[in-house]
């Protein structure tokens, strides 16, 4: 199969501007999904007592947006291998668009859990894309740096939206934050049909399709691997954004200490990413990854056993650093285990197990603050719940880099 020059390319590499101009777009659709994913919660204390939804309702719309997500990038990654990782990036922001400004118009419990889902479908299809155009066009020693800078536009809109909200939204009402969320989106469709159309191109001894691309020339181990730790990872990430403010405040710090440590949280976050793609490219992931790992449990083990508030704050600090840090450096490298006609497949089931994650961790945190873990009760629970998370998702990370075939394109 050969497709034109004009229309897709396959792993073209870019640099100076070109390459600039794509960080800068794939990470402006980042910050809004990390924009969007912060607004509902904010919007909720407003929103749902405006259309009178229970408890079980709301969670079922917070929920429905996390399944969009699944379905979503299941979905990005998919087709993204045969019509090309700009095509379903365009497709995938124009949805995320128009169904986050969509919210805007909800009037019920049905209008707001289709625009929930269908927000979470556009965001889905989104990220296996953006990281597929980063692999395809950065050359191989700026790769991770590539993913994890644009990665790292997440945490960048969820700090956004909050200190947007802290500052407008009394004014503006939670309309302003997805007229926002659902317009700039929309606007950004010029920057991206100037990216590469870049997609998977088989050559002779094709990897398949479905199953046999996942599983198939020994990938079986490593992809199994690579979903345990997506898995892992994002359900302590989740744990963590819905746990960190009330164990400070379980410990006696009042609500503005509570929302220090997840300000500082977020942003050492940030620069956590940065430095660990930075990391990643010059002395290589076999080491880094695994490490990061360790640092990683470290912060949560911090966080289990100190009780004064200098010390949370450093180890929400370092939990923050290695974990963000440590997850979108797997996303950059775990494209690579696939040969390019597989990748955008292989990232986005990927991607879906970490959204699993996401729903799972803090359905899990419920349980434990509800019925306790052994001695720990409360918040407590949880951080301890959290060590044997972080340490299995470290061993596949270990088995994942010390064994596992890359694929250099």
């Amino acid at each position: 199969m050969h497709a034109t020059r004009s229309q897709t390319q396959t792993a073209t590499k870019l640099g100076g501007f070109r390459l600039l101009l794509l960080i800068v777009t794939c990470g402006l659709i980042m910050l809004l999904e990390g924009f969007d994913i912060q607004a509902m919660g904010i919007a909720a204390p407003l929103l749902m007592p405006l259309l009178k939804l229970d408890p079980v309702q709301a969670g079922e719309v917070f929920s429905g947006g996390q399944v969009g997500v699944v379905l979503g990038a299941l979905m990005g990654g998919a087709i993204s291998d045969a019509w090309g990782r700009r095509n379903t990036l365009l497709l995938a922001v124009v949805i995320f668009g128009l169904f986050s400004l969509s919210t805007v118009f909800v009037f019920n419990f049905e209008t707001l859990l289709a625009a929930r889902a269908l927000t979470g479908l556009g965001l889905g299809m989104a990220m296996p894309n953006v990281i597929g155009l980063a692999i395809d066009s950065a050359p191989a020693q700026h790769r991770v740096k590539a993913v994890t800078a644009i990665m790292a536009g997440m945490p960048l809109g969820g700090a956004a939206v909050s200190a947007f909200a802290a500052a407008y939204m009394k004014q503006l009402g939670w309309h302003s934050l997805f007229y926002l969320g659902g317009i700039i989106p929309l606007a950004l469709i010029v920057l991206i049909i100037t990216l590469p159309n870049t997609k998977g191109i088989k050559a002779s001894g094709s990897t398949g399709k479905g199953i046999d691309a996942l599983f198939g020339g020994g990938r079986g181990v490593s992809t199994l691997l690579l979903w345990i730790v997506f898995f892992l990872t994002s359900s302590v990430l989740y744990m963590m954004l819905n746990w960190l403010p009330s164990l400070m405040t379980s410990r006696g710090f009042d609500i503005s200490m509570a929302q220090l440590s997840s300000l500082v949280f977020n942003l050492v976050s940030v620069v956590g990413s940065l430095l660990m793609g930075v990391i990643v490219d010059r002395f290589g992931y076999k080491w880094a990854m695994p490490l990061a790992y360790v640092g990683f449990l470290a912060g949560i083990c911090g966080m289990a056993f100190t009780q004064t508030f200098e010390p949370l704050l450093i180890s929400a600090g370092l939990t923050g650093f290695f974990l963000l840090g440590a997850q979108y450096s797997l996303g950059g490298v775990s494209p690579m285990y696939y040969p390019p006609s597989a990748r955008g497949l292989g990232t986005g089931v990927a991607i879906a197990f970490g959204r699993i994650g996401s729903i799972t961790g803090p359905l899990m945190a419920g349980y434990v603050l509800k019925t306790g873990l052994g001695p720990f009760h409360g918040p407590a629970g949880v951080a301890m719940a959290m060590i044997p998370l972080v340490i299995i998702a470290g061993l596949a990370v270990w088995l994942l880099t010390g064994t596992a075939k890359i694929f250099a394109e």
